[in-house]
């Protein structure tokens, strides 16, 4: 390996983060200078770039998930490591590019992830509990659980929702904007903003069908066409603070604790358990692709399960 010059990887870093924050989104630029300034420069910052090898990436990695046991600031799951492999990729392979690395082997693999995660579905009891509590106790921030739990929307495009983005006319709801706090991290300090963005995805911005009669019920409420519709005025309700009423709503109610997004997890497998085809289902989520719908919200239950097996027998012994 040949150095040109010799520069410590935190100050080439710094450069690279600077760059980035001309041509990336904002929230994109978040989530590389928190991973730069958490989890990369602690650990690899002070070696120079001539220093930095193929053994010396791979025994970071690996020890990513270890360091959690030790050091309760910085375990990483494995979905946060492979956000953290990435950046590395791509400042070392730029810096290969411009000739102050002559040669790395970029080629390393991922700590096997062994545990099996699945999200939390509703009951239908619960599901009827929250629906006639919501009915019962109508107003905007309530409101916006059954939108939720009735289309599957995400947080974030929840607290971005105006009632300009609702067409009672054709009962359309449009997703077109998604809001969420993001946390930046320099040398120097700490900053966190709102900011309202396009939806993650070019899949995310995406129109739902409402049913008629839920539309009534939003009707109801309808405020000025500019106002948001969890809290009926120009004012928006951040993601984090609507969780914090949520939260007691279920204390009041009696029900576990769950998190907001499983609302969004039970509406795409009550769609599979009725028979939706994927495809549709997976458009009214906006993800990219069918697989992403399958793999992380189509869990049937064992009833399910039990009945393909009974079905599948009564077949066989005909």
């Amino acid at each position: 390996m040949i150095i040109i010059k010799k520069i410590k990887y935190k100050d080439y870093l710094y450069q690279w983060l600077l760059e980035k924050k001309n041509y990336v989104k904002e929230s994109t630029y978040a989530n590389y200078s928190n991973i730069i300034f958490n989890y990369i420069i602690p650990r690899l910052g002070e070696y120079y770039l001539e220093n930095i090898n193929h053994d010396l990436i791979k025994k970071y990695i690996l020890d990513l998930s270890k360091y959690g046991r030790k050091n309760k600031t910085c375990g990483l799951s494995i979905k946060a490591i492979k956000d953290v492999i990435p950046v590395l990729k791509e400042s070392i392979r730029k810096a290969f590019d411009e000739n102050k690395i002559k040669i790395f082997n970029l080629k390393f693999n991922f700590p096997k992830d062994n545990k099996i995660k699945s999200m939390y579905v509703l009951s239908k009891k619960e599901q009827n509990i929250i629906m006639k509590y919501v009915l019962k106790n109508l107003n905007n921030k309530n409101i916006g659980i059954l939108i939720s739990l009735f289309l599957g929307i995400r947080i974030g495009e929840l607290c971005a929702l105006k009632w300009e983005d609702i067409d009672f006319n054709k009962n359309i709801l449009h997703i077109n904007k998604t809001l969420q706090r993001i946390y930046i991290k320099n040398e120097k300090n700490n900053t966190s903003k709102i900011i309202i963005t396009m939806p993650k995805s070019q899949n995310s911005s995406r129109d739902i069908p409402i049913n008629k009669e839920f539309s009534n019920i939003l009707k109801k409420l309808k405020n000025k066409n500019n106002s948001h519709v969890l809290t009926g005025t120009n004012k928006y309700i951040e993601p984090r603070k609507y969780r914090y009423y949520f939260n007691n709503m279920l204390n009041t109610l009696g029900i576990n604790h769950f998190n907001f997004h499983c609302l969004r997890h039970t509406f795409a497998t009550n769609c599979i358990s009725l028979g939706i085809d994927y495809k549709t289902v997976s458009e009214l989520l906006g993800h990219s692709n069918v697989n992403i719908t399958l793999n992380l919200y189509v869990h049937p239950r064992l009833s399910e399960k039990q009945k393909c097996i009974d079905t599948l027998y009564k077949n066989l012994v005909k």
